[in-house]
Parts: C-alpha cells; sequence; structure tokens
C-alpha cells in the first residue's frame, strides 16, 4: 500500500502574522470577537472590547469613511477593501494602521457579517491579503475548512465525513499551525484573507482551484476537486441484491 503525504499549505514566515489585528463584526460593526493582537493594539482586553463598535477605536474622522466602506461590501458592490487609519489607545495614542474589510454571510446563530483586519505601520510583515497564493488543500482538509467556517463542530465534522473525532481535529491543528492562527477563529478569518473562500457564499466554500485531489497509490496531484457545499458526504454505491 502506499501512502501519500499531502502538503496542507505552506508554513507562513514568523513575521508575518504576530501585528494582524483580527476583528469579527455584525452589520452595524459592532464587535463580535476579537484577537489578542488586536487586543493589544489598544491595551484592552477582549472582554472590554465585544459588543462596541468599532470605529470607537479609530480617529473620529474614519466614522463615516468607515461604514461607508463597510456598507459597499454588505451590498455587494465589492468584496474587498483597504485603508490606511488611525488607531487611537485607551490612553489616548494613536498609531497609524491599514484596515482590511472582508464581507461574509451573516450566519443567524451569531450574527458575524463582516472581518476587518488591521495591521499597524510599522509591524513586521504584510497583510495575509497580500500574501502569496497557498498550495491548493487536499479535499479533507478543504471540507473541514469550510465546516469550521460554517461553525460545525467536531463530531458533526466526525460524522458528516466519515472522520473520527481525532482525525477532524489533527487536520484542523495542522492548519492552525501552518496559518499561524491560535484559534478556529483565526484559522477561518486567515483563511478568508488568503481568498481561500468564494465570496458571499453559503455554507462557506473553498474556491475549487484550492482543492487538489490525491489518486489512491498515486504521488502526484490529479484534477482539481469541486468543493462540495454543505459538506454532504460520498454516498458510497452498493450492488443491487440478486
Amino acid at each position: 500500500m502506499t501512502v501519500t503525504t499531502v502538503d496542507e499549505g505552506p508554513e507562513l514566515p514568523p513575521t508575518a502574522t504576530p501585528a494582524l489585528g483580527t476583528v469579527q463584526l455584525d452589520a452595524g460593526l459592532r464587535i463580535l470577537e476579537v484577537n489578542d493582537a488586536f487586543c493589544g493594539h489598544l491595551g484592552l482586553t477582549s472582554g472590554e472590547m465585544k459588543g462596541e463598535y468599532l470605529p470607537h477605536y479609530l480617529r473620529p474622522s474614519a466614522d463615516v469613511s468607515l461604514r461607508e466602506h463597510f456598507d459597499e461590501l454588505l451590498m455587494d458592490r465589492r468584496s474587498e477593501f483597504s485603508v490606511p487609519m488611525t488607531l487611537v489607545d485607551a490612553d489616548g495614542g494613536e498609531t497609524d494602521c491599514l484596515v482590511t474589510g472582508l464581507a461574509l454571510t451573516t450566519v443567524p446563530h451569531t450574527g458575524c457579517a463582516l472581518i476587518a483586519l488591521v495591521v499597524p505601520d510599522g509591524a513586521p510583515g504584510t497583510p495575509l491579503l497580500l500574501a502569496p497564493a497557498p498550495t491548493p488543500l487536499a479535499a479533507v482538509p478543504a471540507r473541514i475548512l469550510e465546516g469550521v467556517a460554517a461553525g460545525l463542530s467536531t463530531q458533526q465534522l466526525a460524522s458528516r465525513l466519515g472522520l473520527s473525532s481525532h482525525g477532524v481535529e489533527y487536520h484542523i491543528s495542522v492548519m492552525m499551525r501552518k496559518l499561524q492562527a491560535p484559534n478556529r477563529s483565526a484559522l477561518v478569518a486567515r483563511a478568508y484573507a488568503l481568498n481561500l473562500f468564494v465570496h458571499h457564499c453559503w455554507p462557506p466554500q473553498v474556491r475549487p482551484r484550492y482543492v487538489t485531489r490525491f489518486r489512491v497509490g498515486a504521488s502526484t496531484p490529479g484534477p482539481a476537486a469541486p468543493a462540495s457545499p454543505g459538506l454532504v458526504p460520498t454516498q458510497h454505491r452498493t450492488k443491487n441484491p440478486a
């Protein structure tokens, strides 16, 4: 039996991501989730920031501009934007930064509609949105990534994909390590930042060009496999009884 090792994507350089602030927002720009990097930029905790209006942490002149940019995302007029802004920390200190906005389909049970990526000027690395396209994922990790983005639990993914819970967790941990994501929310945010997902699509779907199917016993990838919306497991054919 030939065992094929599948590369699930490139390692990002250590300097590419530590300063990247990730903020999940509802349609009103209220903060639902925020990562440690963004909290660190402002000297606040995630508990202090959740439920707050994102422009409150930017120079007042940014309020109208940011609202207009995010409105264009919500109205499908564009898929993303990147604009220079100024962060204002808890002590009133200001830091110029680049704010990148991405639109998501609103998920009823979370309310998440938008993601903001914030990188201060002078921070090491560049926004992930500008990073090279990653190596295509094998079909199983791609389906798992879609499920994580849809909010499915490990048990739900295991059941739908015919895997063990440990198998699902293994694939998630590998993707988190390669994208240097500390948790599942960050993994999804960085996948969107790398343009891995089809925009304005629900359930989440990895772009077909980023999915590679490896043939059994083969050492080279076969043609790109289409994504499977809804994570519907493959149905095995059985012979009809005589």
